[in-house]
């Protein structure tokens, strides 16, 4: 993203949080703009525009830089897996029917 383009960015954020838009000074401007300029424009702008429609406090640094919905939690190797519950209830419900009971020896005797 270039210089220009961010200040269509800050702009934007300025018109939507007039009050407590966080790049206010050219030194936090600077420190935004190094730490958003490795992204695109359009993805900042979409961030932006979302998070505009749906909070009502401006963004952070972290906010805008998302992580394309997979990295959302705390656990950045976390893969979202879905799985088809039904068949894992069928899949252990039919393993408990297989199983082999042991029951406790007491006496010399199998108690059930």
């Amino acid at each position: 993203m270039t210089r220009e383009e961010f200040k269509v960015i800050v702009k934007a954020m300025m018109a939507a949080y007039p009050q407590n838009c966080p790049v206010k000074t050219q030194d936090v401007f600077e420190l935004w703009y190094s730490m958003l300029k490795d992204l695109t424009y359009g993805m900042v702008s979409a961030r932006l525009k979302t998070h505009i429609k749906t909070c009502k406090y401006a963004p952070s640094i972290s906010e805008l830089r998302g992580t394309d919905g997979e990295k959302r939690n705390s656990f950045n190797n976390f893969h979202r897996r879905h799985y088809d519950m039904e068949q894992l209830e069928w899949s252990l419900l039919e393993s408990g029917q297989n199983r082999i009971e042991v029951g406790e020896q007491i006496g010399g005797t199998k108690k059930r």
